[in-house]
């Protein structure tokens, strides 16, 4: 082994005249030692310190020596002159670019402080290379046809199988040849990176997490990094596949109309991956993409991967097989169409493709998926170019990348928390009244009929109800016109009054705002002549002019763009004004997801991800009022900001599909991808379609909410009858029980982004039984809350980790863990809930323990 990777010093100077013959063979590729220095790799448009000068399984530098390349039993070098200039496989000439074409698109990173070994097989075969992490128990095998395998060793020197998957090579290069190499100056035994090669059409690129940089990878251990290259004249899409059966259940990505958990049972089919509401495949309003599973694997992507497209045990339709057409609008354009994602049973095809498939592509074009972006490409318009190398004669070859991370850990737990541990923490956290008491709003109970005459009423009513409040939020209509951000002095004919009294009765107040402004608005007049909102070259709908855009109201709107500088600041502005002239205290800010964009939306800044509307709306505008009452719906790379984060609008049902029952996997679901300040949406639901909860539904869907970091009522509970009222009570005054621990919650989440309410599996990682448990959660590590989330029900099966748990609802009352509790009472009166009780804590003299 040690002759075929070449450690030793006397083999390797045995093979350089090998390396000086390749290198005077005239397929050089010759760059200067400042171009060297200046490569940056593909992210962004920000150009940003170089750290080192390793990139892509090569050194790139003002220094002689030798590129080390290895073809599976013969290692040889390929030497350098004093100026550096080296070959490079072609695929990579034009991946890398070249300085003088103005191409700014690339970034150095620092690799960290991992070593990888690399072995192989001995001289001959070309059939796999060994990837192995010298200072973690991990090793990647690559498959000269693409199929890959991630093994991480166990406490008992075994091996566990931690994934296994494929890279989708084009068919071209399947028959190409297969060889890699590593850095200059660095060995197979001893290297930072490698470079697999399929002929000139992929390449492949791995090395440990750039744990130094601020990539969307910091901070990563225990796994390695695949840059995945295709050349896009052969192919569309880069796609990794990963075997979902070897990994266990799956959890995490995002937000779904139909929250399925854990994600195993969805037929997720591939569609366009960014924030949507009611979008393509069950997209809704919060998205990252990031997986865990319960045999400790890890899967992360770079977030802002250009045309990212995602899909999970998707249909399996075959090299022929007809796929089924989908057609998505926005808002209540979707309102009819089927809600998604089905589950496998619910799906018309037998068989599942059993896989997550992660894929960057040339465009958002698909004959199966049609959504308000299809036609939106920036690489098109001209706003950005595909990465060319100067010194290709053919006109340039464009390459399409996908960047993904595959981390083995020991237990689910571990890999959850090192997922979190990428993202930055937020300097400041919400208003703590609001994690306290209960958020009051108009919209379920007014929709655009509000009123200042109507507000103070409901105000007063809450008082008499007795019920605690926090905030009053005035919802839709309050303006003149969308986009005024003025009071329609005909329905508040004294804001201010209104405001004063509102703070007199101890509610704070907020207003609802979102980016989009009408024609016949103040502001339109004003923004539009300084080119204030996003453009388009082309209508949407034959009524609309350029850049209007239906939503989920009328009149047409256009949207702010929140990449010009000075839009953003008039915006903002306007909003102080507000808090300024009337006290407001903070603003309701919807929508921001890139679906209710123009199709072919054209910005100030150019961006090469529609994502990044969601990321600047978030961070740029309500970024601006973080640490108090303000709340937003959407996200993307918005951890670091400390607002609370709602779900989507729920339809007032009991069912996973948008109802009762998808609250709890979406609250966690929110806290697993670093949102842990998340608000569950209005209790009861919306009363959309004329679809009002009864006192069973408003009752449970309370308690769901009752121990969540917060609760949001529109409808009063008196407003269903007294039988609801006071059973809600029940469940609120439990909640004033545990404030001192929400709270101390909310100071680990600031601090270390750990979720407030947690999935079955945080409190027991190795317990099988916590994986697919997905109507209980957890408070904390000592709070076991188990709601009935079933029309009718009555008694239910509570499951309890290890350990001696007590019923807070019958102090004194014990039960041992690590089973289930079988058909346990649950009258609409009674919220299940259990806290841990010290092992040190004598239950053997009690006559309430229950084994």
């Amino acid at each position: 082994r040690e002759a075929a990777l070449g450690a030793a010093d006397g083999e390797m100077a045995g093979l350089r005249g090998d390396g000086a013959s390749c290198a005077r063979s005239g397929r050089r590729t010759c760059w200067s030692g400042e171009s060297e220095r200046r490569f940056l790799l593909a992210q962004r448009r920000k150009l940003r310190p170089p750290h080192c000068n390793v990139w892509g399984g090569h050194v790139y530098g003002e220094r002689s020596g030798q590129l080390r390349q290895s073809r599976f039993g013969c290692t040889r070098a390929l030497a350098l002159d004093k100026e550096g200039e080296i070959e490079r496989p072609k695929l990579l000439n034009s991946i890398l670019g070249n300085e003088d074409d103005g191409q700014k698109n690339f970034l150095w990173q620092k690799l960290g402080k991992h070593e990888l070994q690399i072995v192989s097989p001995g001289a001959g075969s070309k059939t796999w290379v060994e990837i192995q992490s010298k200072a973690e128990p991990i090793r990647l095998r690559i498959q000269n046809d693409g199929t890959f395998e991630l093994w991480r060793k166990d406490g008992s020197n075994g091996e566990v199988l931690c994934c296994s998957g494929n890279l989708t090579l084009p068919e071209t290069s399947k028959d190409l040849e297969f060889s890699w190499s590593v850095p200059v100056n660095e060995k197979p035994s001893k290297c930072h990176s490698v470079t697999i090669h399929w002929g000139k059409d992929a390449a492949l690129v791995v090395h440990p997490p750039r744990n130094n940089s601020s990539g969307w990878n910091q901070g990563l251990n225990s796994g390695f990094v695949l840059d995945k290259y295709v050349n896009s004249s052969d192919t569309d899409r880069a796609e990794i596949c990963i075997d979902m059966t070897t990994s266990g259940k799956w959890f995490g990505g995002g937000h779904f109309m139909k929250q399925i958990w854990p994600l195993n049972e969805a037929s997720w089919e591939v569609g366009p991956y960014y924030p949507f509401d009611h979008g393509p495949n069950g997209l809704n309003t919060l998205i990252a993409p990031q997986w865990v599973t319960s045999t400790g694997l890890l899967v992360m992507m770079d977030p802002d991967t250009p045309f990212l497209h995602v899909g999970m045990n998707g249909p399996a339709h075959g090299p022929n097989g007809k796929r089924t057409r989908r057609k998505w609008g926005t808002g209540v354009q979707n309102a009819s169409k089927e809600v998604l994602p089905l589950t496998t049973s619910e799906c018309k095809f037998a068989n599942h493709d059993g896989v997550l498939r992660l894929q960057a592509r040339a465009s958002f074009k698909d004959e199966s998926v049609t959504h308000p972006l299809s036609e939106w490409n920036p690489l098109h318009d001209g706003e950005q170019e595909f990465v060319k190398d100067a010194s290709d004669k053919s006109g340039g070859e464009k390459n399409i990348r996908i960047s993904v991370a595959l981390c083995a850990f020991p237990n689910i737990l571990d890999a959850a928390m090192a997922s979190l541990k990428t993202h930055p923490r937020p300097k400041v956290m919400p208003n703590l009244n609001v994690l306290q008491r209960p958020i009051w709003t108009t919209w379920a109970k007014y929709k655009q009929w509000v009123s200042q005459k109507k507000v103070l009423r409901y105000a007063e009513e809450i008082l008499r109800g007795g019920l605690d409040h926090s905030v009053m939020e005035i919802d839709d209509r309050w303006q003149v016109s969308y986009g005024d951000l003025e009071f329609d002095h005909k329905k508040f004919p004294d804001p201010k009054a209104m405001v004063d009294k509102l703070h007199e009765m101890g509610f704070k107040v907020t207003l609802w705002v979102m980016p989009f402004v009408e024609r016949r608005s103040a502001a339109f007049a004003e923004g539009h002549k300084k080119g204030y909102f996003v453009k388009s070259i082309k209508r949407r709908g034959k009524d609309h002019e350029p850049g209007f855009f239906n939503w989920w109201n009328f009149p047409p709107v256009v949207a702010l763009d929140v990449t010009n500088p000075e839009a953003v600041e008039w915006y903002v502005s306007r909003l102080k004004r507000l808090q300024t002239l009337y006290g407001i205290d903070g603003f309701k800010f919807d929508a921001g997801e890139p679906c209710f964009l123009p199709k072919k939306f054209k910005t100030l800044n150019p961006i090469g991800y529609p994502s990044e509307y969601t990321h600047l709306w978030v961070s740029q505008v309500a970024g601006r009022f973080q640490g108090g009452v303000s709340e937003v719906r959407t996200g993307h790379r918005t951890q670091s900001v400390g607002l609370m984060t709602r779900i989507g609008d729920r339809f007032s049902t009991w069912d996973i599909s948008n109802g009762l029952q998808s609250i709890i996997p979406t609250v966690l679901t929110s806290g697993l991808l670093g949102y842990p300040f998340a608000l569950p949406d209005i209790i009861g639901g919306n009363a959309y379609f004329g679809r009002n909860p009864d006192t069973e539904l408003f009752v449970r869907w309370t308690q769901v909410n009752a121990l969540m970091p917060a609760m949001q009522f529109s409808i009063a509970p008196w407003h269903i009858g007294r039988d609801a009222e006071k059973l809600c009570m029940h469940a609120i005054e439990l909640r004033k029980k545990l404030r001192s621990q929400m709270l101390a919650l909310a100071e680990d989440a600031m601090s270390k982004l750990q979720p407030i309410i947690r999935p079955m599996w945080w409190l027991d990682p190795e317990d099988e039984a916590t994986f697919d448990i997905s109507d209980q959660y957890a408070l904390g590590d000592d709070i076991i809350v188990a709601p009935v989330v079933v029309k009718g029900q009555r008694f239910r099966d509570v499951y309890l980790t290890h350990g001696v748990w007590e019923d807070l609802t019958q102090p004194g009352r014990f039960f041992q863990g690590g089973k289930w509790l079988l058909n346990l009472e649950a009258p609409l009166s009674k919220l299940p809930c259990f806290r841990r009780i010290e092992e040190s804590y004598d239950l053997f003299d009690s006559d309430s323990y229950e084994m």
